[in-house]
C-alpha cells in the first residue's frame, strides 16, 4: 500500500518528467503559465481550474487520480484555490544557502532603496547571457535570451515592477536545472556583474 507522501513523489516526478520531456517547457515556463492567468493574485493564488489547464497546456497530464489527489494535497484550507509558489516548490525545491544569498545580491544591487522591488529598465545594458545555458548550447543569443527574461516577469504583471520573491521564484527554477553550486553562482555573478 502507498502513502500519501509516496503517492505525491510519484505524482510529483511525473510533472517533472513531462517537463524535462518537453524541451521548449520548463518548471519557469510553467510559473509564467500560472501567473498570467486571471484569477491569480497578489497571494500567489489560482483557482483549481486554471491550475489544470495551465498543467495541460504545458503538456503535463495526469489521471483523475492523481489530479484529485494533487488538488486535495495542494487546497489544504479547501477555498478552491491553489498556492503557485507552493506547487513550484514542490517541484524543484528551494535553492540552497549559498545560492540564496547570490540571489538576493542580485537583487540588492537593483533595490538601493530597499523599496522591496526593481525596475527592468534598472538593468538595461548589464545584463550579460554570454554564458545563459540556452546561449551556450545554440537555442538563443543573448538579445533573445534577455528578452526572454523580461516577458519572464511581463506576463501577470502589469506594474513593471519586479519583486524580490518574483525575482528568488525566476532564479529557484534556474537554480533547479543547474546542479553544481559553483557553476550557478558564476552564472548569476557573470550576468548581473557582481564582485
Amino acid at each position: 500500500m502507498i502513502n500519501p507522501q509516496e503517492q505525491l513523489d510519484i505524482i510529483i516526478k511525473k510533472i517533472k518528467s513531462y517537463l524535462n520531456a518537453k524541451s521548449q517547457t520548463t518548471i519557469r515556463t510553467l510559473g509564467k503559465t500560472f501567473r498570467g492567468f486571471e484569477s491569480f493574485d497578489h497571494k500567489c493564488r489560482i483557482d483549481k481550474d486554471e491550475f489544470l489547464i495551465g498543467l495541460k497546456q504545458n503538456g503535463v497530464i495526469l489521471t483523475k487520480f492523481q489530479t484529485d489527489f494533487l488538488l486535495n494535497y495542494l487546497d489544504r484550507n479547501r477555498d478552491g484555490s491553489i498556492d503557485v509558489a507552493e506547487f513550484l516548490y514542490l517541484i524543484r525545491g528551494s535553492p540552497n544557502e549559498n545560492r540564496l544569498e547570490v540571489i538576493v545580491q542580485a537583487f540588492k544591487k537593483f533595490d538601493k532603496d530597499n523599496l522591496g522591488f526593481i525596475v527592468a529598465d534598472d538593468f538595461k545594458g548589464i545584463f550579460n547571457a554570454k554564458n545563459h545555458p540556452k546561449v551556450t548550447r545554440g537555442e538563443l543569443t543573448e538579445d533573445q535570451a534577455y528578452i526572454e527574461f523580461l516577458q519572464y516577469f511581463k506576463k501577470g504583471n502589469q506594474s513593471g515592477h519586479i519583486t524580490l520573491n518574483e525575482w528568488k521564484e525566476y532564479y529557484a527554477a534556474v537554480s533547479a536545472d543547474i546542479e553544481s553550486d559553483e557553476n550557478f553562482i558564476a552564472l548569476i555573478k557573470e550576468t548581473w556583474r557582481l564582485k
